[in-house]
C-alpha cells in the first residue's frame, strides 16, 4: 500500500490541489437564478419534479440527486454547491484513470490532471447548483468504461457502460453527443480491423440498451426540442464563429474575462487563437501521416472533436453558450492538447507548452475569484427593501420567477421579508390583481429588464396610480444581465 501511494503521490497531491481551489470562496459569489430553480425544483417531491421538468429545458435526474443531498446535507448555500464539487474531483478521479489508459504515461497524465485541476470553467461550474458537474461524471464514466469495453471486451464492463450512458442521457441532453462519438469510433474501429470485429461487434447492443431505457423520456425530449427556448435564436457564420472563439477563451480564461481589462481580453484572444490553431494544424498533421497510426488517446480527440462539431451545428438554428454546455469535453480537450504536445515536440518543449496553459488557466482561476457575482445577484436589491420595509408590505416581481431569489434569501438569512406574491403570469395580470385586492396598503414593486416582455415597466407608475396608489420612492440597480427596478407605492390619501 505504502508502495502504491508513493507511486501515485503525484495524482494525491493534485487531486488536493483541485478540492482546494473548488472549495475555496464557495459561498461568496451569490446564487444566481439557475441555482435558485434548481433549488425551487429540489423543494418538490419527485413526481411532481417529473411534471416540472417535463415542461423545462432539462431532464429530472440531477434534481433528484439534489433533493436527496439537501434532505442529507440541508440547502444551504455551502452544502448545495459541495455537491458539485464532489461530483468535480469524483470526475478528476476518472480522468487520471482513463489519461494513464490513453496516454500511458505518468508525466503526461499529471500534465492532464494540473490541466484540470486550474480550469477556471471547471471550478466554476464545481460551484453552481445545475447539472453540469453530475453531467461530466456520468458522461466520463461512459467514456471510461467504453474505452475498457474497447481493449477488454467483456459483460460486466458493458452493463456498467450502458447504466452510465443512460443516466447521464437523464441528466443533460448534450450528453447524446458523447455517445454518438462513442459509437462513431467503435463503428470505426469495426470496419478498419477485421480480425477485431468478433470481439467488438457485442459492445453495439450497449448503447442500443442505453438508448432503450431513455426511450420514456424521449417524446418528452423531442417535444421540448421543437418547441426551443424564445431567448435562443438562430445565428449566422460570423456569429457561430465567435461562439466557438469564445469557447477557447472561457475554457482558459475564466466566463469572467470580458468583464476584465482590456489586456485581459487581449490574453484570452491569443489564447484562444493559439490553441484553436494548434489543434486545428495537429489534427490536419495526424490525417495527413502515412501510414496512420492510431494511438488510443486519439480516442479523446475524436470524443472532443465530434461533439463540438454537433453542437456547433445546433447552435446554427438556436444559440447556446457553448463553455457552458460542452464544459464536459474539457477532459478530452485536455488528454487531445497533451498528447499532440508530445506527439510533435520534444518532450522538454512540450511539457514547456503545456505548463505555459498551465500557467494562463492560473491567471484565469485569479480572475475567476475576483469576481463576487455571478449573474441576477439580488443581494443589494433584498438590502435596499430591508431598510424601508414595513411589516405588512407585499413585495410583487415582475417576472415573478426572479422573486425565488427574495424567497431563498429570506429562508436563509432570518429577515422580515415575506415571500414574493405571484399575481399573475406577466406584469398586466399582477396590476389587474393588484385593483382587486383590497386592504393592501403598501408593496413593492421589481422590475427586473432581463425579462423578455418589458411592455410597460417603464409607464408602470403611471398604471398604479391608477389603482389608487403613489410612488414613494424608486431606484434601479445595474445587474447583470440588465438592470432591476425598484418602486414602492403606498394607497394614496390614507394610512
Amino acid at each position: 500500500m505504502i508502495r502504491h501511494f508513493k507511486e501515485n503521490f503525484y495524482f494525491y497531491l493534485i487531486f488536493f490541489f483541485a478540492a482546494l481551489l473548488r472549495i475555496y470562496d464557495i459561498e461568496t459569489k451569490n446564487m444566481w437564478f439557475d441555482e435558485i430553480y434548481s433549488w425551487r425544483i429540489s423543494l418538490s417531491g419527485f413526481i411532481k419534479i417529473v411534471a416540472e421538468t417535463s415542461g423545462d429545458i432539462h431532464p429530472p435526474l440531477f434534481y433528484f440527486v439534489l433533493k436527496i443531498w439537501i434532505f442529507v446535507f440541508s440547502d444551504s448555500v455551502f452544502s448545495m454547491r459541495m455537491l458539485s464539487v464532489v461530483l468535480s474531483l469524483a470526475s478528476m478521479i476518472l480522468l487520471w484513470r482513463l489519461s494513464l489508459l490513453l496516454l500511458g504515461d505518468k508525466t503526461q497524465t499529471a500534465l492532464v490532471l494540473l490541466l484540470y485541476a486550474l480550469s477556471p470553467l471547471n471550478i466554476f461550474y464545481s460551484q453552481e447548483v445545475r447539472m453540469l458537474s453530475l453531467n461530466l461524471l456520468l458522461t466520463l464514466t461512459s467514456v471510461f468504461f467504453f474505452v475498457r469495453y474497447i481493449r477488454e471486451p467483456n459483460g460486466r464492463t458493458g452493463v456498467i457502460y450502458c447504466i452510465a450512458t443512460a443516466l447521464s442521457l437523464y441528466t443533460h441532453y448534450f450528453a447524446s453527443f458523447i455517445l454518438i462519438a462513442e459509437v462513431v469510433c467503435s463503428a470505426y474501429l469495426y470496419i478498419r480491423h477485421e480480425d477485431r470485429r468478433s470481439s467488438l461487434k457485442p459492445f453495439f447492443k450497449y448503447p442500443a440498451f442505453a438508448f432503450a431505457m431513455f426511450m420514456p423520456w424521449l417524446p418528452i425530449m423531442i417535444g421540448q426540442t421543437l418547441k426551443g427556448q424564445p431567448w435562443r435564436s438562430s445565428q449566422s457564420v460570423g456569429e457561430v464563429a465567435a461562439a466557438v472563439f469564445s469557447y477557447f477563451q472561457d475554457m482558459f480564461l475564466s466566463v469572467y474575462h470580458t468583464y476584465e481589462s482590456m489586456a485581459v481580453s487581449y490574453v484570452s484572444r491569443v489564447t484562444s487563437l493559439l490553441v484553436t490553431l494548434f489543434l486545428f494544424l495537429c489534427i490536419m498533421r495526424t490525417l495527413n501521416s502515412r501510414p496512420l497510426k492510431l494511438h488510443p488517446a486519439l480516442t479523446a480527440v475524436a470524443l472532443f472533436i465530434i461533439p463540438f462539431a454537433l453542437a456547433v451545428t445546433v447552435s446554427f438554428r438556436q444559440s447556446i453558450v457553448l463553455s457552458r454546455y460542452l464544459s464536459i469535453l474539457a477532459p478530452y480537450l485536455f488528454i487531445s492538447l497533451v498528447y499532440f504536445s508530445f506527439r510533435f515536440y520534444s518532450k522538454r518543449t512540450a511539457a514547456i507548452m503545456c505548463i505555459l496553459l498551465c500557467a494562463v488557466s492560473a491567471f484565469g482561476v485569479s480572475i475567476n475569484y475576483s469576481n463576487q457575482f455571478k449573474n441576477n445577484d439580488y443581494r443589494k436589491v433584498i438590502s435596499w427593501i430591508e431598510r424601508s420595509y414595513m411589516s405588512g408590505d407585499m413585495i410583487v416581481v415582475e417576472p415573478h420567477f426572479m422573486g425565488w431569489s427574495i424567497d431563498y434569501h429570506s429562508r436563509h438569512s432570518g429577515n422580515r421579508l415575506p415571500s414574493p406574491s405571484v399575481l399573475g403570469w406577466n406584469l398586466g395580470m399582477q396590476l389587474d390583481s393588484l385593483g382587486r385586492i383590497a386592504g393592501t396598503r403598501r408593496f413593492w414593486m421589481i422590475l427586473d429588464y432581463s425579462s423578455m416582455d418589458r411592455q410597460g415597466y417603464d409607464s408602470v407608475d403611471v398604471a398604479v396610480q391608477r389603482l389608487g396608489y403613489k410612488q414613494v420612492s424608486e431606484k434601479s440597480f445595474y445587474l447583470v444581465p440588465d438592470k432591476v427596478n425598484v418602486r414602492l407605492f403606498e394607497k394614496a390619501g390614507g394610512k
